[in-house]
This record gives structure tokens, sequence and C-alpha cells, in this order.
């Protein structure tokens, strides 16, 4: 009898995971989806402006996105991760991590990461590629990301944030989600 209790708490632990994993696929696909949508609206504020100034303008924007990514991605180099999120959380943020709820709102952010202090870990990313709606408002950037320990423990994934750009505070981001896992490109080699 203890047997089966143990593998239904088992099956039932198991269906709870996939199910929150779900929940987070589903999330993350509608923000996106809200996001690529965005992009292709057609600007609202601007309608006197050319087509070729709307893309220049738009290009521009993409590139002052990547320079903000690479911004974050310094101070929390050098500040610490903690810093670093508290200093680029839009007020409205939200944070994806595993085996967790949406933590909801920069000030939720900034409690569950002064939760785990990030003086014995150094994060850092490299965004790879930009893209930002027409009207110059949201924007996302995705790439890799390095955790590195005080004990030389590496570990890379990818991650991806979601932007909101505002004439007083630049851009901030709405969401941010990572996924780890990815492997080096020296583990690559010694596993062929």
């Amino acid at each position: 009898m203890l047997k089966n209790t143990l593998q239904k708490r088992n099956w039932y632990n198991k269906t709870a995971r996939v199910k929150l994993n779900i929940m987070k696929g589903i999330f993350l696909c509608a923000i996106l989806g809200i996001c690529f949508c965005s992009c292709n609206q057609q600007p609202a504020r601007h309608h006197r402006l050319s087509e070729r100034a709307i893309v220049a303008r738009q290009d521009s924007l993409k590139g002052d996105l990547l320079k903000t990514d690479l911004a974050f991605s310094q101070l929390a180099e050098d500040k610490g991760r903690n810093a670093a999120f508290e200093a680029y959380a839009d007020s409205s943020a939200v944070m994806l991590r595993k085996f967790s709820m949406p933590i909801s709102g920069k000030d939720a952010i900034v409690k569950m990461l002064s939760q785990f202090p990030d003086t014995a870990v150094k994060l850092s990313w490299i965004p790879v590629y930009s893209d930002v709606a027409r009207s110059g408002e949201l924007g996302y950037t995705y790439g890799t990301y390095t955790l590195e320990s005080k004990m030389n423990v590496r570990s890379a994934g990818t991650y991806c944030t979601i932007w909101r750009r505002s004439k007083t505070n630049g851009w901030k981001f709405l969401l941010s989600t990572g996924n780890h896992g990815l492997r080096r490109p020296d583990d690559q080699l010694a596993g062929q």
C-alpha cells in the first residue's frame, strides 16, 4: 500500500512539473506573439514620416536596444546581477524562472533576488539579435549567457528579454527569461 501511495505521489509531482513547464511555455509564446505582432503594426504617432524615415528610425532603435542590453550585461559583471536587474527592470516587469511561478513587478523581483546574494557568481550575456516594433515602444533581444562561480563552475544558456521604451527612462525590461543547458564548444568537442 505504501508503495502504491509513493508511486501516485511521484506521478502527481511529475504531472505538476509538466503542467508548470507547459504554462511557462504558453505564457512565453503569448508574450512573444504580442511582441511580434506589434512589430508589424503601422505607427500611430509617426504617420507623417516616410517609409524610409520609419525604417531608419527603427534600425536606429534596434541599435540602441542592443547597446542597452550590452550595458545591462556590463552592469551585471561590474556591480552584480542583483544591481543590474534592479536598474533595468520596468515597474511592471515579469521574470520567469525554472520551477517557479512568474515573478511580477520590480519590487517582487528585487525581493526575490535579494534572497540570493550574487557575490559568488558572475553573470554575463551577449545579445545575438534585437528587433523593435514600428512604434518604437516595444522590442526584444535574445542571446546567450554564461554564469560562473568563484569555484570555476560554469554554466551557459540562452535568454530572451522583452523591452519597453519610454521617453523619460529609456529601455527597461518587461519580461526576462532564460534556459540553462547550452553546451559550451569545448563540451561539444569532447562529446564527439
